[in-house]
Formats: structure tokens, C-alpha cells, sequence
């Protein structure tokens, strides 16, 4: 099929979807369509990563009634997948499987990092495993990541000592968007707050450069510091002789809920206060992404420029604001669909045919060697890796079935084909799920089909036998509710 080459400015123009639009059924999805496999040396890279945007609250999925015109755009111009995945529920899991590559149990990052307390001091993406901006500056790349960094507090685990030209955000799991006091700033307590967000600890504090060196800045809205970062970044390297790679790791919309009440005052039908500062939360964020977007397009590299835009893991229902009327509406800390399967788009002019919606499952295992090939085509890429190109699911030659591996034990879950494996240690309990036919999981077919259940367990347990002890302890698991179903959380 030939490829069409389109700018995002194009499609950035007269986006902004009405609530009835964004609130419509979703479309059928298609199977995988088409792509070159054609490549341009070294394309710039930019990685949109968004903290627990669960998969409902991109308009581009139709399952809800937020409307996010600038991300939708990416998929608009090039592929939405609706059966994209992260390789864990939780936050710093989530990310170092989309950094490396790799599934982060392979080298016993099982569990969470920890911020506060004593729990894994001194717990980060071990330095024996590349990330991407190492495996990239080699090859001539300007790098640089803004945001959430959550893979390592100390200085053997900066981002400036691994990989990372620039850096600007902070080390932790969790900040403040800016002080409560702030003029113009809306907070919003939830109800399972445990403490106030009056303040920036440690690793929650905010750094900048190669010696992380504090900064202060206490009435910055944190999501447009992240953006103007961004696109000061795109301002000095876009067009210039070397290709870069920019990660922007939002931390929208995680706790705390703070936003500039121009946003929150525009979304007076939401009479919940919390679901309207999430939602306010989610607006700013998409303007964000959209000035990140225009910039690309103003400095003229938009069509020189591999996008991907994906949220680490699902919404955490318990907080009270996620989306209750969608099997994905929720579910971070658990292997329920909604705690892994998240908004994921990529975009490539003159590579990615525009307006594909994707039904083939994905994994942000992807990025890596989607980027690796686009960056270095014709090279071998390093074994170790474990996704698949995604120019080969949009072209149809990569495997017909994958399997998909999440091990946080005692929760351990398996995908492969329509089939879903859950599993408990704790419970002595496995559940077999058709997805496709049960996205709400309610339906255990464990006993009707025997076979495939027993044959899952094997693959589950063939894996898991593979896998190193945990470099640092299990923080906790109890029972959760999600959206009407019983399940274990893990953190």
C-alpha cells in the first residue's frame, strides 16, 4: 500500500471534538494494515509517556467522554493501537520495560520503587541494562528526557549518568504539580488520600542538569514546565545536523489532583470535584502535548520525526475519579486488562499509513527495536531484546502470535492469542479469560477448556522458572475491587 506523506500541523488544525463525538461507540477494530518498511537514516525520536491515563480517557477510543484532540492527532496521522500493553500495572516496573526493552523481570526489577521510607534504598534500572538513550547516543543522537524519571534516585541511576544529555523533572514516583497555595491553582483531596501534597521531598524534589541540581520552583504548574522543556529542547536541536531523542515523561495525571482552575472552571458539568480535576488534569496535559507537536511542525522536522505516545499503566480506581462504565477503565496495581492495556499511538510520516486503528496486540517492549531499526536499519538487533518492530505488526509479518508475560508475583498473568491466564500464588487461584469475547474478565473458562488452561499454566510456569529473585521485596497485595471485580493488588 503506498504511504502518504502528511504533516501533524494539518491535523492539529479544527480537532477539538465535540462530547457527543467523544462519547460515541467505538469502531470496529481492523486487523494490522499495511506500512513501508522503507527507512530514512536516523529520524529524530520523541516518547510521550503519561502517568495512569487509563485507556478510556483518550478520545481516540471512544469509550468516554474526554475529549484529547492533540493526542488524538498522533493516531490520526499514523496508528492507534487498541491492544496496546505495558510490561507492568505499576509505575518504575512500567517504565524500565519501555526503556530497556525488555521484560523487566528478566533481571529482577519485579516491584515498585519506593520514595518514601527505607523500603529498596538504592533500588534503580540496574546499569548492566542499556536504556534507549544509551543505546541511541552512540549513534549520534542529541538526548534528552523531562518528567518523571522513577528508575533510580541515586547517582548511579540519574539520567544524565545514563544516557541522557538533559534532564529536567524529578527522581520519584510522585511530586507536587506546584505548591497548594499557588495563585490559581485548584487541589483536590481524594478518598484515599494518606497525606497532603504540601511538599517536595527528596527524590519528589524537582533537578535539573548533569549534578541534578535542585531547583525551586513552587507556582510552576509542573505540566507546562515538563512542555516548556520540551519545546525549548525542540527549539535548539531541531534541525540540526544530528537527530535527537527527546523523552517527555508527564506525570499527568497521577496524584495529587492540582490544575490551574482555567481548566478546572471550564468542566462545570462534572459535579464530582475529583473526576473534574482529573479531567481538567487530562485537558492540560493534551495542551501540552499539542505545543510539543506544533513546535515539531514550526521547526520543520515534524515529517522527519518518529512519535510514540503511550501512559505507563492504568488508572488507580481507588483514588475514586477513573471511569467506571468500561472493563478499562481502571486497574493500576493489578492484572485485570484496564491495569495494563493503555492508549498507545505511533506516528511516522511517510512510513505509518495515517488513520490506522489497530487491533493486533502490541507491546511497549516495541519502542526499542521500532527505534533501533528506524535509527540503524540493517543491523542486527541485540538479542536480548523483547518486543517486535512495530513497522513489522503494521506491515503483517511479524508473528501471527505473541505471547505476552507479566510476572509480579504472587500475581502473574499470560496473554496469548484471545487467551488471558490470571493467576494468584497467594490465593492458589488461575483464571483463563477469552478477551475478545469477555473484556470485563468475568468469565472464568478454566473448567470448560481444560487444554488451553492447562497448557497456559505450563508456558507461565516455563517463564517464571526462567526469572531472577527480585532485587528488592514486595511492598504489599491485598484484595481490590475494580469496577466490579474481585482481584488482587500488587504493589
Amino acid at each position: 500500500m503506498r504511504t502518504l506523506k502528511i504533516g501533524l500541523a494539518a491535523l492539529l488544525a479544527g480537532t477539538t471534538l465535540s462530547p457527543s463525538l467523544a462519547a460515541a461507540p467505538a469502531p470496529a477494530s481492523t486487523p494490522a494494515s499495511t506500512a513501508t518498511l522503507a527507512r530514512q537514516a536516523r529520524p529524530n525520536v520523541v516518547v510521550i509517556l503519561v502517568d495512569d491515563l487509563a485507556w478510556t480517557d483518550v478520545s481516540a477510543n471512544r469509550a468516554g467522554t474526554i475529549a484529547t484532540p492533540n493526542i488524538d492527532s498522533i493516531g490520526q496521522a499514523g496508528a492507534t493501537f487498541s491492544a496496546g500493553y505495558v510490561t507492568a500495572s505499576i509505575c518504575s516496573v512500567s517504565r524500565a520495560g519501555l526503556l530497556s526493552g525488555r521484560i523487566p523481570a528478566r533481571f529482577g526489577f519485579m516491584y515498585n520503587i519506593t520514595d518514601r521510607g527505607d523500603v529498596n534504598h538504592g533500588a534503580g534500572l540496574p546499569v548492566t541494562v542499556p536504556n534507549l538513550a544509551e543505546r541511541l547516543r552512540p549513534l549520534g543522537y542529541a538526548t534528552a528526557a523531562f518528567g518523571k524519571w522513577h528508575q533510580g534516585s541515586t547517582r548511579p541511576f540519574y539520567p544524565t549518568n545514563r544516557g541522557f544529555d538533559e534532564y529536567f523533572g524529578f527522581l520519584a514516583g510522585e511530586s507536587i504539580y506546584a505548591t497548594p497555595d499557588s495563585p490559581g491553582l485548584v487541589t483536590t483531596p481524594t478518598a484515599f488520600d494518606k497525606y497532603k501534597p504540601e511538599t517536595r521531598e527528596g527524590a519528589q524534589g524537582l533537578f535539573e542538569g548533569p549534578d541534578m541540581t535542585p531547583v525551586d520552583q513552587p507556582h510552576a504548574y509542573l505540566t507546562e514546565t515538563i512542555t516548556e522543556h520540551a519545546v525549548d529542547f525542540l527549539d535548539r536541536k531541531a534541525g540540526g545536523k544530528d537527530p535527537f531523542f527527546l523523552y517527555v515523561a508527564y506525570n499527568a495525571p497521577h496524584w495529587p489532583l492540582q490544575v490551574p482552575r482555567v481548566y478546572f472552571d471550564r468542566h462545570s458539568e462534572i459535579k464530582d470535584p475529583a473526576r473534574r480535576t482529573y479531567v481538567a488534569m487530562i485537558e492540560a496535559l493534551d495542551d501540552g502535548v499539542g505545543q510539543i507537536l506544533k513546535t515539531l511542525e514550526a521547526k520543520g522536522v515534524g515529517k522527519d520525526t518518529l512519535i510514540v505516545f503511550l501512559s505507563d499503566n492504568g488508572c488507580p480506581v481507588q483514588f475514586g475519579y477513573c471511569t467506571q462504565t468500561h472493563p478499562w477503565g481502571g486497574g493500576k496495581f493489578t492484572y485485570l486488562e484496564g491495569g495494563m492495556r493503555v492508549p498507545f499511538m505511533v506516528v511516522w510520516p511517510g512510513h505509518i499509513t495515517p488513520g490506522q486503528r489497530v487491533a493486533t496486540p502490541v507491546s511497549s517492549l516495541d519502542i526499542v527495536p521500532t527505534v533501533l531499526d528506524a535509527a540503524a536499519p540493517g543491523t542486527p538487533l541485540p538479542d536480548e531484546l523483547d518486543g517486535v518492530d512495530l513497522m513489522r505488526t503494521l506491515a503483517g509479518t511479524a508473528p501471527k502470535v505473541r505471547r505476552f508475560f507479566w510476572d509480579q508475583r504472587p500475581v502473574q498473568a499470560l496473554r496469548e492469542g484471545r487467551y488471558k491466564l490470571w493467576r494468584s500464588r497467594d490465593w492458589k487461584e488461575s483464571k483463563l479469560y477469552d478477551i475478545e469475547a469477555d473484556p470485563w474478565e468475568r468469565t472464568d473458562l478454566a473448567a470448560r477448556l481444560p487444554k488451553e488452561a492447562a497448557r497456559l499454566e505450563a508456558e507461565m510456569d516455563a517463564f517464571d522458572a526462567t526469572l531472577p529473585e527480585p532485587m528488592w521485596p514486595l511492598h504489599s497485595t491485598r484484595a481490590i475491587e475494580v469496577i466490579g471485580r474481585k482481584t488482587e493488588f500488587v504493589y
